[in-house]
């Protein structure tokens, strides 16, 4: 910068001399103050071009800002050590020995996760949340009934869910009414509408899961590509609801447009949260509430799918989903609970009956690191006349039975939940000769095998999970 203004200067000291012996020729302190301000002023405007006017900073995720837009990084990393052990009474039901399966362990990481949020002009926000964990895919694999590289085989999924989990775009002026559009987040029960690194224990519970897979999209969480309306409302924004309208096939089929099978039917979600004490927000657990302060959320959801084949236009199954759930807390205790129930018809009058529930209650040692919490847990189906071979994603539920769960677990925040070591351990069993094991790959449960084993009125397992969760 000296060497071009020394350059300036020269140039307009060699144009004194070098010009004409004219008074009106002659360059003065003033043309030359102009010339090198009119020089640092070009200056200022390259630099403001390769700098910008963008702000950069960490608020609960990396976050950069320029004027209208904004862009946020937060990344979570699950990594897990988890052990299943089959009871003895299941080894001879597997199929291939006494031996078979009795012990599976390892390390995993079942989340690594990349999303990226943000607004842009004209009061949108956008977001996008990437998977890339090891979440159990070769156990999908293994339930798929058709070619993975026939975009219109029996399976028809397209496998986007173990990358794109979820992405929309919203606009809305007030927090009363906000519209979302994309691949979002269908209404549910509460536990599966708390994002995974909130969750009390290291994932969602039995019947969570089994919830979740009576509906269409779930990995995880069920997500499926349509819109939403959503927003808070009354006083001290006590009130929230969502609306959703998808196709009800899911976040991992392929385009409707391409699918020459499926139908023009929607489905439809609904989901209301009252705030009736101090609000808890999506979260599991007393890390954010106060001492002697009561906190309390009541929901109700519903959710209801006519699945069709076109032409035809033939049933498959008429499904309904339905559920009320509490969320309570005092001090460091805190309390989940819900119930669920649901029901799928056939054209054929065949019928089978869903319910759930779950109690869920853990305490916060105040002033440390330590939580504790236990869970008890159920699903049941049953089955009507004739028999009916499942849902929407086709369950494996050919006869009437109940699992439960009882669970146990201990949390240490180094950082509250971004940053967090877990330990848990469950206890799954049936209830008669009927009942089914649903697997959960995310979670670990296992399930039942292809051939039906894990079926039965003794207990199927034991699983053991240790995590450490870092959430930037």
């Amino acid at each position: 910068m000296k060497t071009t203004i020394a350059l300036v200067l020269a140039l307009a000291l060699g144009a004194r001399f070098a010009a004409p012996a004219h008074a009106d020729a002659q360059p003065t302190a003033r043309d030359i103050q102009a010339a090198v301000d009119d020089y640092l002023a070009q200056a200022q405007s390259d630099a403001n071009l390769v700098g910008g006017a963008a702000d950069a900073g960490y608020d609960q995720g990396f976050w950069i800002r320029s004027g209208d837009f904004t862009l946020k990084f937060n990344a979570t990393l699950q990594t897990r050590y988890e052990a299943w052990v089959w009871d003895d009474s299941q080894k001879p039901l597997l199929g291939e020995g006494a031996n078979v399966q009795g012990h599976g362990s390892g390390f995993s990481l079942p989340r690594a996760t990349l999303k990226l949020s943000g607004t842009a002009p004209c009061t949108l926000r956008y977001y996008v949340e990437l998977e890339f964990g090891h979440f159990g895919r070769d156990r999908l694999d293994i339930g798929l009934d058709g070619p993975l590289t026939d975009p219109l085989g029996p399976s028809a999924q397209s496998f986007n869910f173990d990358s794109t989990r979820e992405a929309w775009i919203q606009w809305g002026r007030s927090d009363a009414f906000k519209v979302r559009i994309g691949q979002i987040r269908t209404a549910t029960t509460r536990q599966a509408m708390v994002v995974p690194e909130l969750q009390q224990f290291v994932d969602v519970s039995l019947a969570t899961a089994f919830v979740g897979w009576t509906m269409p999209g779930y990995t995880d969480r069920n997500r499926d590509h349509g819109f939403g309306v959503h927003g808070t409302i009354g006083c001290d924004r006590r009130w929230s609801y969502l609306v959703t309208v998808t196709n009800g096939d899911g976040a991992d089929s392929i385009r409707n447009v391409l699918d020459t099978r499926t139908s023009d039917n929607l489905a439809y979600s609904g989901r209301l949260t009252w705030a009736f004490a101090n609000p808890i927000g999506w979260q599991e657990g007393a890390l954010r509430q106060h001492t002697c302060l009561w906190y309390g959320e009541l929901g109700a959801w519903g959710y209801y799918y006519a699945d069709r084949v076109d032409r035809a236009h033939a049933t498959v199954t008429d499904a309904v989903r339905y559920g009320a759930d509490l969320a309570l807390g005092y001090s460091g205790w805190s309390l989940t609970a819900a119930y669920n129930g649901g029901r799928d018809e056939n054209a054929a009058g065949g019928s089978v009956d869903y319910t759930a529930y779950l109690v869920q209650l853990g305490y916060h040692f105040k002033g440390t690191a330590w939580e504790l919490a236990a869970r008890y847990d159920a699903y049941d189906n049953e089955q009507g006349t004739p028999p009916f071979g499942g849902g929407p994603q086709q369950l494996p539920f050919a006869t009437s039975g109940s699992v439960r769960e009882f669970a146990f677990g201990v949390n240490y925040y180094l950082n509250g939940h971004g940053n967090r070591l877990s330990l848990d351990v469950s206890f799954v069993e049936g209830s008669d000769a009927g009942s089914a094991f649903l697997g959960d790959l995310l979670a670990g449960y296992p399930g039942v095998g292809a051939n039906g084993a894990g079926q039965g009125a003794e207990t199927y397992g034991t699983l053991v999970r240790f995590q450490w969760q870092l959430a930037l």
